[in-house]
C-alpha cells in the first residue's frame, strides 16, 4: 500500500493556500518541527511535498535527477519573464544554454572580473561620501546590476539601475503571486497586476534589446556573456542560440546575476551590524592581505574570515529560499509516495535550520564554515543543475564585504522592522537602512 506524508491541518477545498500567501515560512517551520523531513502540503487539487533532508535532496537532485524536472508551477511562471532559459528549461535546451555559457564562469574568466567588481564598488563608495544613511538593500542592487553590467554586458548600466531595480521588484512579485494563487487570471488578460507586470518587462526588455543591438553592431574585443551568447556555438553540436534565445538568457543573468547577490549581501551587512566583533575582524583580514590597495583574484583565498561570514549569512538567508522540482513518474522517498506530476520542494532555508544537521541553528555563528564538508549545505543547489554563477557571487562577496567596512562604519538605523520577504528571492522586506560614518583610512 502506498503510504503518504503527513500533512498539517488545511482547509477543505483550498488546502494550505491561506498559509502560504500569508506566512509560508511559518507553515514550513512548523510543519517540519510537528511531522518531520517530508510533509504534503495541498492547495485546490495540487499536491506538493516539502522534502528536507540531505540525503532526499541529493536523492531528487543527484541520484535520481531524470526523475525530476523543471517542468514546474514555478518555472512556469518565472518563465513569464524569462522564457525558455538556462533557468526554466529542461533537455537537450537546458543542456544547450548550459554548454554555451559555462565558459564564461571558469574560474579563469570571474578572475577578470574582479577589478570591475572592485570600480564598481569604488564607484558606490565614493557616492556615499557626504551621506548620513542610506538603504543598504537597494544600494546592494544598483550594485550588483551594474557588476553584472560590466562584467557579463560589457556596459555600464549605473542610469539604469533604478529603473531595473523596480522594475525586477514588481515582476519578482507578480510571479510569486501567480505561483501561490489557486487560479491565476490568464497572463493575456488586462487585469491591473498583469499591466504593471507587462509595463515593467518592457523595460528591462527595452535595456536588453538596446545591449544586443550595440553588440551586433559593434563586437567587443573582449568577449563577455552577451557575446558568447550572440556568436557563440555549441562545442559539441554546433549549434547556436537564436534571437529569442539570446534574449531569454541575457535577462535570465539579469534577473539571477544581480538580484540573488544583492540580497546576500544586504543579509550580511544586517547579520554584521548586529555581530560587530566580524566587522572588525574583516578588517584586520583585509589590512593584512590587502593593505590599503584594490583587491585582487590572487587575494581572494586569504580573505577567509569574509569568506566564511558570506556562507554563514546564505546558510541563515538563501537568497533562492526555495526550489521546485515535477515528479516526471511516481517515486518514494524516505518510505513515502510521491505521485507521478506532483511538486517537490527543495528549501535550503528550512534544511539550513535543521536541528540534526546544525548546532545552534538559528545563531550567527561563521566559524562553523572551518570545516567545509557540510553535507546539508545547499544554498546553490546541487547536481548538474549547481548554480553557475557561485563563482562569481562568492568573488563579489569577497571584493564588495571588506571595501565597504574598511571605509564605512555602519548601524542599523533603529526602529525599524526587519523581515524577510519570501517571493521568487529572499527579500529584505522593507529594506535596511544604515547610518554611515565614514572611518579615517590608515596609511
Amino acid at each position: 500500500m502506498k503510504r503518504s506524508a503527513p500533512s498539517p491541518r488545511g482547509g477543505f477545498l483550498t488546502g494550505h493556500l491561506h498559509r502560504i500567501r500569508h506566512d509560508v515560512l511559518g507553515l514550513l517551520e512548523e510543519s517540519t518541527r510537528d511531522h518531520g523531513d517530508i510533509v504534503r502540503f495541498k492547495v485546490g487539487p495540487l499536491v506538493f511535498h516539502l522534502i528536507n533532508h540531505p540525503d532526499h535532496m541529493t536523492h531528487v537532485m543527484i541520484r535520481n535527477r531524470r526523475n525530476y524536472d523543471k517542468a514546474s508551477r514555478s518555472s512556469e511562471n518565472i518563465g513569464l519573464i524569462c522564457g525558455e532559459s538556462l533557468l526554466t528549461s529542461n533537455g537537450p535546451a537546458w543542456q544547450l544554454s548550459r554548454r554555451t555559457i559555462q565558459p564564461m564562469f571558469h574560474r579563469s574568466a570571474v578572475a577578470g572580473f574582479v577589478s570591475s567588481i572592485a570600480a564598481c564598488t569604488r564607484d558606490m563608495l565614493d557616492g556615499w561620501k557626504g551621506k548620513d544613511e542610506t538603504d543598504a538593500a537597494s544600494e546592494m542592487m544598483k550594485l550588483t546590476f551594474r557588476v553584472v553590467g560590466q562584467c557579463l554586458f560589457g556596459a555600464d548600466l549605473g542610469r539604469e539601475a533604478e529603473t531595473v531595480e523596480s522594475s525586477m521588484h514588481r515582476m519578482m512579485l507578480h510571479t510569486y503571486h501567480r505561483w501561490r494563487s489557486l487560479l491565476p487570471p490568464p497572463a493575456s488578460w488586462p487585469t491591473p497586476a498583469n499591466l504593471r507586470f507587462r509595463r515593467s518587462l518592457v523595460e528591462v526588455d527595452g535595456i536588453i534589446s538596446r545591449l544586443i543591438s550595440a553588440q551586433r553592431v559593434d563586437p567587443p574585443e573582449t568577449p563577455n556573456l552577451l557575446s558568447m551568447l550572440l556568436h557563440g556555438e555549441d562545442a559539441e553540436t554546433g549549434a547556436a542560440l537564436g534571437d529569442q534565445a539570446v534574449r531569454n538568457e541575457a535577462i535570465t543573468f539579469l534577473l539571477a546575476g544581480h538580484e540573488t547577490t544583492a540580497n546576500a549581501l544586504a543579509w550580511t551587512l544586517h547579520l554584521l551590524c548586529r555581530h560587530p566583533e566580524w566587522i572588525t575582524r574583516i578588517r584586520e583580514e583585509f589590512d593584512a592581505v590587502c593593505g590599503g590597495r584594490t583587491p585582487t583574484m590572487e587575494d581572494l583565498p586569504k580573505l577567509a574570515d569574509t569568506l566564511h561570514v558570506f556562507e554563514e549569512s546564505i546558510r541563515l538567508y538563501p537568497p533562492i529560499w526555495a526550489m521546485e522540482r515535477r515528479a516526471i513518474s511516481d517515486d518514494e522517498i524516505g518510505g513515502f509516495h510521491i505521485p507521478r506530476n506532483s511538486g517537490v520542494i527543495l528549501s535550503p532555508y528550512m534544511l539550513h535550520r535543521h536541528p540534526d544537521f546544525w548546532e545552534e541553528p538559528e545563531v550567527f555563528r561563521p566559524d562553523r564554515f572551518l570545516k567545509r564538508d557540510h553535507e546539508s549545505y545547499y544554498p546553490f543547489g546541487a547536481g548538474p543543475r549547481f548554480c553557475i554563477g557561485s563563482e562569481f557571487a562568492l568573488a563579489e562577496a569577497r571584493v564588495i564585504l571588506p571595501m565597504i567596512l574598511r571605509e564605512f562604519d555602519l548601524e542599523a538605523v533603529p526602529g525599524q522592522t526587519i523581515g524577510a520577504e519570501p517571493s521568487i528571492t529572499l527579500r529584505m522586506k522593507n529594506g535596511f537602512r544604515v547610518r554611515l560614518r565614514a572611518r579615517a583610512m590608515q596609511g
